[in-house]
């Protein structure tokens, strides 16, 4: 639509898009009970908790990584390899997401362990970001980092969902509203800080680089993650054993 009208037109159509989905919940959309939302004090006893605030930390990390590099996703491919339509490449990348997101829920009920998900996702979104400027000249192959890099991203969610709800069931909605706006922070802080390293003087092929590089800090911050949880399990069940 941009290309063959303009840029307006495309926002407009999202514009219809979300009133015709607004009409549809309003007169479709069941009504049911909301709990009683947690107290100030009881959210901020939330955002201080440790393990809470690590688990958000991640997000917003993964987030300043993923949206930081695809925010300027146009700009990368035409210095990396002179091309200018990126459509193909949005495709990819949402495709990707589809994927991940019908899948990743389907792998946390079989592995049971969404924390240790979450560190191989993290690896996958590095390593798709590491190769994205050395496959960009290989036509069909081209287009694998953006595929995992999209599923990786998109199936991020659900694992630190599953593990802030296990930690705080009492105040699910409220936990998971921290999240998705560490989520968002995140990505408006990525597309920010893209902008003035780039300004600053990073050249743009290195910024998948860079993006790669923040995931793998943000992968060794989720394997402290997975080790201090190992350790509490071993701890209780040394206790148990002790009272048996």
């Amino acid at each position: 639509m941009a290309e063959h009208l303009d840029w307006h037109a495309t926002l407009w159509f999202i514009t219809a898009l979300g009133l015709i989905a607004m009409i549809g919940i309003v007169i479709w959309f069941p009504s049911f009970p909301a709990s009683a939302p947690p107290s100030l004090r009881q959210r901020v006893a939330m955002m201080t908790n440790g393990r809470v605030a690590a688990i958000v930390g991640i997000t917003f990390m993964t987030s300043i990584a993923s949206f930081g590099l695809y925010t300027y996703i146009a700009t990368i491919l035409d210095n990396l390899a002179g091309i200018p339509i990126i459509t193909l490449y949005l495709w990819a990348w949402g495709i990707g997401g589809a994927v991940g997101s019908f899948s990743i829920g389907t792998l946390i009920d079989r592995m049971g362990r969404p924390d240790l998900l979450m560190a191989g996702i993290l690896a996958i979104m590095a390593l798709a970001m590491f190769s994205l400027p050395f496959v960009l000249s290989f036509s069909i192959l081209s287009f694998l980092p953006f595929i995992l890099w999209g599923a990786m991203g998109w199936a991020s969610q659900a694992p630190q969902q599953h593990e802030l709800l296990r930690l705080q069931p009492d105040h699910g909605a409220a936990v998971v509203a921290l999240n998705s706006s560490a989520n968002y922070l995140g990505s408006a802080i990525g597309s920010a800080l893209g902008g003035m390293v780039m300004l600053a003087g990073l050249a743009h092929s290195r910024l998948p680089f860079a993006a790669g590089c923040l995931v793998l800090v943000t992968l060794l911050g989720q394997w402290r993650i997975v080790s201090s949880k190992r350790k509490r399990g071993q701890a209780r069940k040394n206790m148990k054993n002790q009272m048996q």
